[in-house]
């Protein structure tokens, strides 16, 4: 494992000698996190497949609609800027249906509705914003049930991989630890220090993500143009992790910390 960057040897000489013992931290991801991200994600999946028994509906509708003097009772609101979600109800000649159906619309004007009915079965009926948006209907659904879909399993393949290096950083166990600054992408967002950097795992290249607030970012190290993050690796297996400000991934004394702090002030990292 190597880095393009040469560490100073005041940091180098300020960071502990002695074996020690990597620990998972909060910021590199959490089953509790993931199972909640999954949860979210199935469920606006099944709500938005839920739109397609609907769709079906007007469809049988649209294929012989005529208007009809129906009592017709609800609204249309616009939700997220580009959707809108119409709830209706209508009546007509002792029958009753309520009708919810979501559709993209980039406009802001006022939304009317005429109801409609399955010139063969009157008991059947819509309204004809609902028949008129009955293909952009479809075609939003199938897309916003693959990417939430997608979302499922991509939250679940990122678990896997978090498992797998949580696996690997276990297995250090206790031992003196090498200091390296990796290349990174760090984003902040929310007040949250995003790290991404690459590491080899079984052979395969895979991109990790520490993740970390004010009190607990990460490391960063901005030279010629270029993004790095401190992390520390075992010799013998050359895995790099992320380095926390607290140094809390080395559970490093306080006396420790306040070395290796005044290292990095004096270098202009904190």
């Amino acid at each position: 494992m190597q880095t393009s960057i040469q560490l100073s040897d005041k940091i180098l000489d300020a960071f502990p000698t002695r074996p020690l013992k990597l620990v998972p931290l909060r910021g590199d991801g959490g089953l509790f996190r993931t199972l909640f991200l999954v949860i979210v994600m199935l469920a606006l999946t099944v709500f938005s497949a839920y739109q397609i028994p609907n769709i079906v509906y007007d469809y049988q509708i649209s294929k012989n609609p005529v208007f009809i003097n129906a009592d017709v009772d609800g609204s249309c609101r616009s939700k997220l800027f580009i959707l809108t979600n119409c709830s209706v109800d209508l009546r007509y000649e002792g029958n009753e249906v309520s009708r919810n159906f979501t559709f993209l619309d980039f406009g802001n004007k006022d939304i009317l509705v005429e109801p409609v009915a399955d010139e063969n079965d009157l008991t059947k009926m819509t309204v004809d914003v609902a028949i008129d948006n009955i293909w952009l209907r479809l075609i939003s659904t199938i897309i916003f049930v693959g990417l939430f879909g997608f979302c499922v399993i991509f939250f679940i393949y990122r678990q896997i991989l978090t498992s797998k290096v949580r696996k690997a950083l276990l297995s250090v166990g206790t031992q003196p630890l090498k200091l390296i600054a990796v290349p990174a992408k760090v984003v902040v967002s929310n007040k949250q220090f995003i790290a991404t950097y690459h590491l080899n795992l079984e052979g395969k290249d895979i991109r990790i993500t520490y993740s970390g607030n004010k009190k607990t970012p990460p490391i960063v190290i901005e030279q010629n143009g270029n993004t790095y993050v401190l992390a520390v690796y075992s010799p013998q297996q050359n895995i790099p992790y992320a380095l926390d400000v607290p140094l809390e991934r080395i559970q490093a004394t306080p006396e420790e910390k306040q070395r290796f702090h005044e290292a990095l002030i004096e270098e202009g990292l904190l």
